[in-house]
């Protein structure tokens, strides 16, 4: 999902509280007659200038604007001919705004400073900094008169750019984007929105669940913005030199030496747009940088790379970024050697494949200058290569569709492993009619040898939820495939190992688990972190988070395994961070089981923080995709309706779930569902349909033998039947199990069926606690009344339940839904409001869930 620009302005972010008191109370005071406000282009000082001026006009202090005309900048009696004339307008003397006071001729601006003290009244003013040459022994001028206050405005924190960015979109943001646009805009607020603008624009910033994420390099052409405006209207030799320079500057001194007129450089230093270090120039701004490149020409750009590579291949340059060349090489075109260019980017994309995007763009400029049928081949497949580890699907799909057109110029293991990357993008873009086609097609007419054509139909029969259809598929033909090559061997274990977990054939999926060097491609550096990746993806599915953790070991697992890991061991503010990453980026579409692993635990995480409309988006967002395993999302959803108090559609989400995992043979996950049925219909007094439940849930547990399974099956007997020996038995299994949001939710159960002891719930409390379980906690408190049970920190209850409520507002529920949410009265729920709007000073829903939202919220 992407975003918008919110077109508020951002004068109330960039106008920090302290800068704007040090400017209105001198004011107010009397006690200063010049304020002057400093800082560079971009920082903010005319927003400023209209915060001062709005509040001094809410205190009744009359204001007035002086403009400085371009035709009087060096006429020093004009300036202060019209700042006399304004004030003799005036019955008594309004304060006098006179901003960008750098502008002006240095003795237009002495006779101005020398005025100031005659006037009358007092003067806010705005100098942009570094002070201009000319105007350095002004600074004696100011000094001499005491009744001056200069305002220095620094540049954004993190935080205060955060606080921005929110401003802006709308959105919370990614710690990381934050990293990013406060390293490229060095906190200049005009420059932090140029690069929100670039990035958004250039599709490199993505939403997910209200937050913003910095997913890749920004493309596309330039566009209209203020900050790169402001260079432009410098005239046109310093916008060509801005320009060049863009491209030119990280080639250090030699970049000076590339430029057909230099004469403009000072004009751009003094703008604040270059600064010189270590005897070349650099951009104030990496975001500068980046937006002047963006706007610069082809014929310009063909130009400036040629110089860059010809300066860089004669030895009169170095530049130690290794993305420098390339991308020079790129710009160059035709300009440079053909062989000698395609040679380089293929090296460079080949030494960047796995660790930088860039290696994308590269390697499909080497496919296309190389001049042997070799070389092409290898850029190719590389290149199809560096699109599926960076997640660009469809950028690789059309790669693999490209080579495959000479299929003959590529090695066994290279071909399996492109058709599978036509599979997984054809997967990654909901291509479910493709897959179809691939997954029912003869096998003797798909593409490749005897054993990957079976792998490719395998492949495409559990992209599409056939996975009973895939198991028996490999079963049946694996005497032959395990005769191909290492790719083919490897996909098939992987493939085969996923069909038998979905459909309770664990011994086969046991054997791959237990030893992942069955699989040829673990014995490579380049490929054993992919095949310990999907063993271990596959045992978080199943809920065995420790045994997947010592799969792992020793591996930096990807984003996505990293969050089912935190979700499952109860560190929820970073397993969110990861499952929205892992989601935003697309690194989990074309690796079903943890794109609906992640879809599934980053729903259950909002649904108990209250952010119910949230967790709805999630479901709708990852059934209008990849719609693999829906019923593994339909226990969430069920658990959803439930807190809205749909009660049947619930009851119906369930059944859905049940009936279309019966209908593809899957037993994976289907306990889940069956032990929320049971429940229900314990609830309703139906004691036969949870009875049968419970049959339904001893043959899973037998099937799948794992310890999630088995939980749901004692603790279904244990309610149904009032089996003591269950409950013993399911207490000593998820304490073993140690899974926080597990055990919680078991202990809670159990209290409710009155087959535990109440003080249990002190427990789950503080575990719910831990992983602030807002929803959940709320539950527990109504229990633990009901029970005689103590509710500790009265304080902390209290802060907490208007939170919950105030989560639940921003969400956009209404007071009928949140009294069905909290179980009580719509009147009770007007009150509760009430009493929130006054201790927090909100004055509205929507300045509520804007609080939730930039984390303002206390």
């Amino acid at each position: 999902m992407t975003g918008t620009l919110n077109p508020i302005g951002t004068s109330a972010l960039i106008a920090r509280e302290a800068a704007h008191t040090s400017v209105v109370w001198p004011l107010l005071s009397g006690s200063t007659r010049l304020v002057l406000v400093t800082g560079t282009a971009g920082i903010g000082r005319t927003a400023l200038l209209n915060e001062v001026r709005d509040a001094l006009e809410q205190q009744r202090v009359r204001t007035a604007d002086v403009p400085l005309l371009r035709a009087d900048r060096d006429r020093p009696q004009a300036v202060v001919t019209r700042v006399t004339e304004e004030l003799a307008r005036w019955s008594r003397p309004p304060v006098l705004f006179l901003d960008d006071l750098h502008r002006l001729d240095h003795d237009v601006l002495r006779a101005l400073l020398e005025a100031l003290p005659e006037l009358g009244t007092s003067v806010v003013g705005s100098y942009r900094t570094p002070v201009r040459l000319e105007h350095t022994d002004l600074t004696d001028v100011l000094r001499a008169n005491g009744l001056t206050e200069v305002v220095p405005l620094a540049p954004l924190n993190r935080s205060e750019v955060s606080h921005m960015v929110t401003g802006l979109l709308n959105v919370a943001a990614d710690a990381d984007l934050v990293r990013r646009l406060h390293e490229d805009s060095r906190g200049v607020p005009g420059l932090v929105d140029l690069a929100v603008d670039t990035y958004l624009r250039g599709e490199a910033l993505r939403i997910i669940d209200r937050t913003a994420y910095l997913v890749g390099e920004p493309r596309g052409t330039g566009h209209r913005h203020a900050a790169v405006d402001r260079v432009k209207a410098l005239g046109d030799l310093p916008w060509r030199t801005a320009k060049a320079m863009a491209v030119l500057h990280p080639l250090g001194p030699v970049a000076e030496e590339l430029l057909d007129d230099t004469s403009a450089l000072p004009d751009l230093e003094a703008e604040g747009v270059l600064v010189r270090r270590d005897g070349g120039w650099r951009f104030r701004a990496p975001v500068l940088a980046h937006a002047l490149m963006a706007s610069i020409g082809p014929y310009e750009r063909h130009d400036l790379g040629w110089r860059a590579v010809s300066a860089i291949w004669e030895g009169r340059a170095f530049v130690q970024d290794p993305a420098y060349l390339p991308d020079r090489l790129i710009d160059a075109g035709g300009f440079a050697d053909r062989e000698k260019a395609a040679s380089q980017l293929l090296a460079a994309g080949r030494a960047g494949v796995l660790r930088d995007p860039s290696a994308r763009r590269w390697l499909h400029a080497a496919a296309d200058r190389a001049t042997s049928a070799v070389q092409r081949a290898d850029a190719l497949f590389t290149h199809a290569v560096a699109c599926s580890v960076h997640n660009d699907m469809a950028a690789a799909r059309a790669s693999v569709e490209v080579a495959l057109e000479r299929s003959d110029e590529f090695t066994p293991d290279q071909l399996q492993e492109l058709h599978l990357i036509r599979l997984v993008g054809m997967a990654a873009a909901g291509d479910r009619a493709g897959l179809r086609k691939v997954a029912d097609t003869t096998w003797r007419t798909l593409p490749g040898g005897a054993s990957s054509r079976f792998i490719d139909r395998a492949v495409a029969l559990c992209y599409t939820d056939r996975w009973d259809e895939a198991a028996t598929l490999l079963a049946s033909t694996r005497t032959m495939w395990r005769l191909g090559n290492a790719a083919t061997v490897t996909f098939g274990e992987l493939f085969g190992m996923s069909a038998a977990l979905m459909t309770g054939r664990m011994a086969e999926f046991e054997r791959i688990v237990n030893d992942p060097a069955l699989c040829p491609l673990h014995a490579t550096e380049r490929d054993r972190p992919a095949v310990k990746s999907a063993v271990a993806r596959a045992l978080l599915l199943a809920g065995e988070a420790a045994r997947a953790r010592r799969v792992l070991e020793g591996e930096r697992p990807l984003a996505s395994d990293q969050a089912l890991l935190e979700v499952a061991e109860g560190r929820w503010d970073d397993a969110l961070a990861h499952a929205r990453k892992a989601l935003v980026t697309g690194s989990t579409l074309g690796a079903v089981i943890a794109h609906t692993a992640l879809a599934r635990d980053l729903t259950s995480m909002l649904l108990a923080r209250a952010k119910l409309t949230r967790a709805r988006e999630v479901i709708a967002d990852v059934r209008a995709g990849q719609n693999v395993l829906p019923h593994v999302l339909d226990a969430p959803e069920a658990d959803l309706e439930l807190v809205l108090g749909a009660r049947d559609k619930s009851r119906q989400v369930l059944r859905r779930g049940l009936a279309h995992a019966a209908q593809h043979a899957i037993v994976l996950g289907t306990d889940e569902l069956q032990l929320r049925l049971a429940i229900m219909s314990l609830e309703d007094g139906d004691h036969e349909d949870a009875a049968a439940r419970v049959e339904h849930l001893a043959d899973v547990a037998e099937r799948m033998d794992t310890g999630r399974a088995h939980r749901n099956h004692l603790l279904g007997r244990a309610l149904t039947w009032r089996d003591e020996a269950a409950v013993e038995e399911v207490r000593r299994l998820v304490a073993e199990r140690s899974q926080p949001h597990e055990m919680a939710r078991t202990w809670t159960t159990l209290v409710a069926f009155r087959l535990a002891d109440p003080q249990l719930l002190r427990e789950a409390y503080e575990l719910f606690g831990s992983m602030d379980a807002l929803l959940p906690r709320a539950l527990l408190r109504h229990m633990m009344r009901e029970n005689g049970v103590a509710v500790p920190g009265r304080a902390a209850t209290t802060a907490e339940q208007e939170r919950l409520l105030a989560s639940l507002v921003a969400e956009g529920l209404t007071n009928r839904e949140l009294a069905g949410v909290l179980s009580t009265t719509e009147k009770s729920v007007e009150a509760r409001l009430t009493r929130l709007f006054q201790r927090t000073g909100y004055r509205s829903r929507v300045e509520l869930a804007t609080a939730m939202l930039t984390g303002e919220y206390h």
